[in-house]
């Protein structure tokens, strides 16, 4: 499936999914042709005039509203990462099931939207809310279910616009929601509907899919917040390099705490040094990172490892889990020197 807009660099996992190599990002920011796509299901088309969200359930005043309503509110504009939770799941050793992504379901962007809680507000939600159901258009079944506080975050946006344009069809036009920090499930697209529960929401996304599952088949807790995670972008795996002065580039993130630092190894983690974090933009946002190193002859193995602001650190290997979910093992890539 060819998605409009989209560059044909970016790696197609089935229909509707495309992963994006870090190696093609210059920027902060991920230009929107360039930022991975995740679908569970098909990419609807949606007339944004006939459109409504509807946000109804354990509230005392139901109401529907339109776009034009919701972006006449006032509105934020943040930068966030996006990674879906199975990203670099192939990582893992064996390879769970789910689709194969490498390092390539991870993204920042420049979102503009309206906090969520000003349409629960006018909703009045009533005492004892629990969560609220966030309902997209893609299929009947595709419900998350977000703890009533974690809704009513300032941060928890209703978003119509990305990197400054009207959101695409792929990103979820005309309304998604964006839970900066939390894994992507959460940030549902083609946002219909919200309803409010009194109760938790023990729907598919919420108790048999997006679930962190033990060896054993105990189902754990529903995929949140992300943990801290650092990306050797350059140079590439495999890559023959020229002997004297290189540069290993990438990205770093956490959806605990602004990350604090990271840390180069070029000698297979015998020895670590910390990189430089080259931009930032802001609490949510991930950060670029450059580490100068003089190369010398043979084989090398580059390692990069970050630590956030609560002093959460990468993990050498992260726990194995059933639906390969949350990979943030230290990233390694060997290369040559010549």
């Amino acid at each position: 499936m060819t998605i409009p807009g989209k560059d044909p660099r970016l790696l197609p996992y089935g229909e509707g999914n495309l992963g994006t190599p870090l190696e093609l990002i210059d920027e902060l920011v991920v230009p929107t042709r360039l930022f991975f796509v995740r679908s569970n299901g098909p990419i609807p088309a949606i007339d944004p005039v006939v459109w409504r969200l509807t946000v109804d359930g354990f509230v005392e005043r139901p109401f529907a509203i339109t776009l034009d309503e919701i972006t006449a509110l006032p509105r934020r504009t943040m930068t966030a990462f996006l990674e879906c939770a199975g990203n670099s799941r192939t990582r893992y050793r064996p390879v769970p099931e789910g689709t194969p992504w490498l390092n390539d379901a991870v993204g920042n962007a420049v979102w503009t939207g309206t906090p969520l809680h000003r349409l629960l507000d006018r909703a009045g939600v009533r005492d004892g809310a629990v969560d609220v159901v966030a309902q997209g258009a893609d299929f009947d079944g595709m419900q998350r279910g977000l703890p009533l506080a974690v809704a009513r975050d300032p941060d928890t946006l209703l978003v119509w616009a990305m990197n400054g344009e009207p959101l695409t069809a792929a990103h979820g036009a005309p309304l998604r929601l964006i839970v900066p920090g939390w894994g992507g499930i959460a940030s549902t697209k083609w946002l219909s509907r919200l309803s409010v529960l009194d109760r938790p929401f023990d729907g598919f996304y919420n108790t048999n899919n997006y679930v962190m599952i033990s060896p054993a088949g105990e189902p754990l807790q529903p995929v949140r917040e992300m943990p801290v995670k650092s990306l050797i972008a350059r140079p590439l795996a495999g890559a023959t390099l020229a002997a004297g002065a290189q540069t290993v580039t990438g990205f770093a993130w956490s959806g605990f705490a602004p990350v604090r630092s990271i840390e180069v190894s070029t000698d297979g983690g015998a020895s670590w040094h910390e990189a430089e974090i080259t931009e930032r933009a802001g609490r949510f946002a991930w950060v670029r990172f450059a580490y100068r190193w003089d190369a010398t002859l043979g084989e090398t193995v580059l390692k990069v490892r970050a630590t956030d602001e609560r002093g959460l650190t990468q993990p050498a290997v992260p726990a194995w889990n059933l639906k390969g979910y949350q990979m943030n093992g230290i990233h390694v890539v060997a290369v040559r020197v010549v």
